[in-house]
Order: C-alpha cells, then structure tokens, then sequence
C-alpha cells in the first residue's frame, strides 16, 4: 500500500459516482453542495481516495489523521470515509486556480512530511486488517463506522459513466 504514484495530490471525485456507490453502502459521504477532495491511496491495483473534511472535530483517532498549520487543526482526513475509485470518476485538482488555493497548500505541505504519509498508510492498513477479521476486538467498531470496502471494490469495478 502507498500513496498513488509517490505522488501526494488532491481530488475531487464526481457526484455520480458518489451516487451509485451510495445505493449500495449507505455510509458514503456526499457532502452536499460541496466537492469531495481526497488523496489517493493505492491498495493491491486499487485505488482508494480518501476525503478531507474542513469540519474539524473531535473524531476517532485510530481513523482520521489531523491535518495541522502552526499547531492548529485545519483539516481532517477520514479514512472511514475512503472510497475505491478508478481514472474516470476523479478529476486532478489544480490546486494553483482553485479559490481555496492557501488552504489546500497548507494541507499538501503538512501531509507530505514523512511521518504524516507514514501514519496515513498505517492506518489504512490497519482498517483492512480489522474489517477482515471478524474475531479482532475492534472489528464491530470499524464495521459500524467505515465504508463496506470490499463490496464498494466491486461496484467501482462495474461502474460506467
């Protein structure tokens, strides 16, 4: 597992898709009137992206990583909330023209810092451990709160514009 290419970039994913996976796992983030942006991740030739959230709260540490600027929280990364995805749904954010420019730099620069990315790939790691063992004791907790990954797999597999 490793980030997409070496690469840390942002993007966004497209409504529809969101859409289609969301008929079939009802824990996949819309966000409503507002893009999804995500950092691709990929997993055994699979690419998953997983969504930021401005909404910085308190959240389960084992699956969110903090993004800071100068020790504050700008921004979380919800690997709960990871969606597999292909080249046709996601689109290459520019982050130079996008009106949130300063913002995406901040997270870009705080989240390529080797122990960040380190963390990032643990983590997601450790989700599919769990959620492929029944017996772990955290496996109902990540089960109640993640994204049906495998079934989720499937269906990017079958999707079609």
């Amino acid at each position: 597992m490793d980030i997409k290419n070496g690469k840390l970039y942002i993007y966004d994913v497209n409504l529809k898709y969101r859409n289609y996976l969301r008929k079939y796992d009802s824990k996949v983030s819309m966000k409503e009137g507002r893009r999804f942006y995500g950092i691709l991740i990929t997993k055994d030739n699979i690419d998953y992206c997983i969504p930021f959230t401005s909404k910085v709260k308190k959240r389960n540490s084992k699956l969110t990583i903090n993004i800071k600027n100068k020790n504050k929280i700008i921004a979380q990364l919800l690997i709960n909330n990871m969606i597999p995805v292909n080249s046709s749904v996601i689109e290459k954010v520019d982050v130079n023209k996008d009106k949130y420019k300063e913002y995406l730099q901040d997270e870009i620069i705080y989240l390529k810092t080797k122990n960040v990315i380190n963390e990032i790939i643990n983590k997601v790691e450790k989700a599919f451990i769990i959620l492929d063992d029944e017996n772990h004791r955290d496996y109902n907790f990540y089960k109640n709160i993640c994204c049906e990954y495998k079934l989720l797999e499937e269906k990017c597999r079958n999707y079609k514009k």
